[in-house]
C-alpha cells in the first residue's frame, strides 16, 4: 500500500524533531530501509511498526495510524469520522494554512490546546462579523 500523506507526515515529524532517518530507525527499532521506503515511496508498514514509529516521533498514535490509513485504536467512531473528513479536506486547503497546521502539530499537547482556543475565538469573531453585515 502506498500513501503520500503518510510519507509527508513521517518526514515532517522526523525533521521537526531534527532526527536523521537512521536515528529514527534506531529509536523506533525498525530497519532504516523501511523509513526510506516510507518517506520516498509512501510505503505503509504493518500497524505495529506504525505504532513504533509514532512512539519514536513522540506523536499521537491514533493520528499516526489514521494518517497511515489504519483505523485508530482509542478514538470513537464519531471522532474518527471527523478526523477522516479533516484529512480529506486537507487536499483543498491553502498552502499557508497547511504550513501553520504543521507548526501547530509540532507543539506540545498543552500548546496545541491553547492554539486551538485562540483559533476558535478568532473564528467566533469572524462569524459574528459576518452575521452583522
Amino acid at each position: 500500500m502506498r500513501n503520500k500523506l503518510w510519507s509527508n507526515y513521517v518526514k515532517e515529524k522526523r525533521k521537526g524533531k531534527h532526527l536523521t532517518r537512521r536515528k529514527l530507525a534506531e529509536l523506533s527499532k525498525v530497519d532504516p530501509s523501511y523509513l526510506t521506503l516510507i518517506e520516498r515511496d509512501g510505503f505503509v508498514p504493518r500497524k505495529d511498526k506504525v505504532a513504533k514509529i509514532a512512539r519514536a516521533l513522540d506523536c499521537d498514535i491514533d493520528e499516526c495510524m489514521l494518517t497511515a490509513g489504519y483505523a485508530p485504536h482509542r478514538i470513537g467512531v464519531t471522532e474518527f469520522l471527523e478526523r477522516l473528513e479533516r484529512y480529506k479536506d486537507d487536499r483543498d486547503m491553502d498552502e499557508d494554512l497547511k504550513a501553520v497546521i504543521r507548526e501547530i502539530r509540532s507543539l506540545s499537547a498543552e500548546e496545541q490546546k491553547n492554539a486551538a482556543k485562540m483559533i476558535t475565538a478568532y473564528l467566533q469573531v469572524l462569524k459574528q462579523e459576518q452575521q452583522n453585515q
